[in-house]
């Protein structure tokens, strides 16, 4: 996957003198918080998306499912208009089934683990013993007549099929596997959390057909000590992953409430509708898409008639990279100068604690979150100047790219997104249905607020001195975990040499230990660095050089 980083601030409750609310826009706000806080149904939209449709992997039935669903579910709040509009296909749908493992010697244990997206099953139940992957020939010659239908073994950080193997001993380690048909590879988390990725990017004609398992660190280590101690292991497991012979066509779901003075001009809320399949996909993005929806039906049920269009979007696509909402911003270049903001929830369950606005903005957002400032005094709302807007990994990141306002929400709360980020634990109990419901009414009020400005919110300042709007530090890589999936073409990546296949390490003299230690890494500092991977056994220093941002353009004149 594309390395990302979000951004969770608490910031500092910025007291300000908030500009009175008066006749006809004080009913209007009122008449949304009534809305939102009596008999609110964001859980369930969320229990829908989590529990009854599930995990929607881009390119899954799932998520056709899903897009579908929430079309209809926009026009049950009466907005007629609702639609799904295609924006690309894959060569190959995925489908997850159940899946189940266990040791059944020497003694019986059920394993916790998981396999990532688009990589093959086991086609039933598989049963076969346990072999720890040799680091040289003679620890190759040990095991050889042990691996036909074996359960290998690989090391956390191991690349790929050989971790520590030398070039010609891998190739030979390779051909040992292939040629003893061993049953699959099983591999140890880093902890406690089972992380799930994937790369699409395969073809009909050679589909994955070895298992990859990715087993709970403190399980793994138990069958290796096993092993160490000579006591022969068993495995069995059952994987119930499946592929679909594509093109997988692809949608955004787009729902508008027509502007009455404003139509063509736009307030964007959303959130990405699909997931990984490790779990549910929760609170990512699950509950970005449980407010939007709510923030519709809130708007619809108040009868509130906004002078600008509000579109409420829901992107498929954003976890192999935002390709939805990209797709879309390319295909509407007319619609970039007509967009006042784009609000995308896409940080957990916490509560929508805070917006960052430039100096330009800041009459308008002062004016249009005074109503929320005195919302609830538990979950306090910050307005933050900041000197240009950032981008990130999510969707609004797309519309900075094309010039276009895009903030992501700041969050506060008790819930640890961390904890259920693309891992197992991403689950509908997870989400906390009072910062849920209250996150609505925020998203609501944002929307409303905005298109009822007198005009279009103020660019100018939108691009700080660091670079473009949205500008990081991209090495075009996929990863899982540490290690290199794929490598983009003409990307940073490819340029300094960098293979699939390779580890990460270090970043000039920094040991890097997670995905997010090496993105924070490569985004601080010059653009030139040395990244350091493990190829082969060995580690190779490698320069890349990041493109150096612009200059900020001159200010906008009168």
């Amino acid at each position: 996957m594309r390395i990302f980083l979000r951004f969770v601030v608490l910031s500092c409750l910025v007291c300000l003198s908030a500009t009175p609310i008066l006749g006809a826009e004080k009913e209007s706000v009122d008449r949304i918080v009534a809305a939102g806080r009596e008999q609110s149904q964001v859980m369930d939209h969320l229990d829908m998306l989590t529990n009854r449709i599930g995990p929607r992997l881009t390119s899954s039935d799932n998520l056709q499912t899903a897009c579908e669903w929430a079309r209809d579910r926009f026009k049950s709040f009466g907005i007629e208009n609702a639609r799904l509009e295609q924006w690309g296909e894959f060569p190959i749908g995925f489908n997850r089934g159940p899946w189940s493992g266990r040791m059944v010697e020497p003694v019986q244990k059920a394993l916790t683990f998981g396999t990532n997206s688009w990589t093959a099953g086991t086609k039933g139940v598989v049963r076969g013993k346990a072999v720890l992957a040799p680091e040289n020939e003679e620890g190759l010659a040990k095991i050889k007549d042990l691996l036909p239908g074996a359960w290998v073994l690989l090391p956390a950080g191991g690349s790929g099929r050989a971790p520590g193997a030398g070039g010609e001993f891998r190739k030979a380690l390779d051909a040992a596997y292939e040629t003893a048909k061993v049953a699959g590879f099983v591999r140890s988390t880093r902890g406690d959390l089972i992380l799930t990725a994937g790369n699409f990017k395969i073809s009909w004609d050679k589909l994955p057909t070895v298992p990859s398992i990715n087993l709970l660190k403190v399980q793994f280590d138990e069958l290796a000590g096993l092993l160490k101690e000579g006591k022969p292991v068993e495995l069995e497991f059952d994987i119930r992953n499946y592929f679909k012979k594509g093109p997988i066509p692809l949608y955004n779901v787009i729902a508008d409430i027509p502007g009455t003075e404003f139509p063509d001009e736009y307030v964007i809320v959303g959130g990405h509708i699909d997931s990984w399949d490790g779990a549910t996909g929760a609170t990512d993005n699950g509950t970005g898409c449980a407010t939007t929806l709510e923030a519709a039906r809130v708007l619809m049920k108040s009868g509130i008639k906004p002078r600008r269009t509000i579109r409420f979007m829901l992107w498929s696509g954003e976890e192999q990279g935002l390709l939805g909402s990209r797709a879309y911003v390319k295909a509407h270049p007319e619609l970039t100068k007509k967009i006042s903001a784009v609000l995308v929830h896409d940080g957990g369950t916490n509560y929508l604690s805070g917006i960052g606005v430039t100096k330009a903005m800041r009459k308008d957002i002062d004016e249009v979150f005074s109503s929320v400032l005195t919302l609830d005094e538990k979950m306090p709302f910050a307005i933050r100047e900041v000197s240009g807007l950032r981008g990130g990994g999510s969707d609004h990141a797309s519309f900075l790219s094309a010039g276009v306002p895009g903030f992501f929400w700041g969050q506060a709360g008790k819930a640890n997104y961390t904890h259920t980020h693309h891992t197992q634990y991403d689950t509908y109990d997870t989400a906390i249905a009072d910062y849920q419901r209250h996150s609505s009414v925020v998203t609501a009020l944002g929307a409303h607020g905005i298109a009822n400005l007198d005009h279009l919110l103020s660019r100018d300042g939108m691009i700080s001195a660091g670079g473009t709007p949205g500008n990081r530090r991209l090495l075009g890589v996929q990863l899982d975990e540490l290690t290199i999936v794929e490598v983009v073409d003409g990307g940073v990546a490819a340029k300094a040499g960098i293979r699939a296949g390779d580890v990460l390490v270090k970043v000039g003299d920094k040991t890097v230990s997670s995905r997010e230690e090496f993105s924070a890494a490569i985004q601080a500092g010059e653009p030139s660095k040395k990244i350091v991977v493990k190829r082969d056994g060995k580690e190779i220093e490698l320069p890349a050089t990041f493109p150096a941002n612009p200059p900020a353009p001159a200010p906008a004149k009168p």
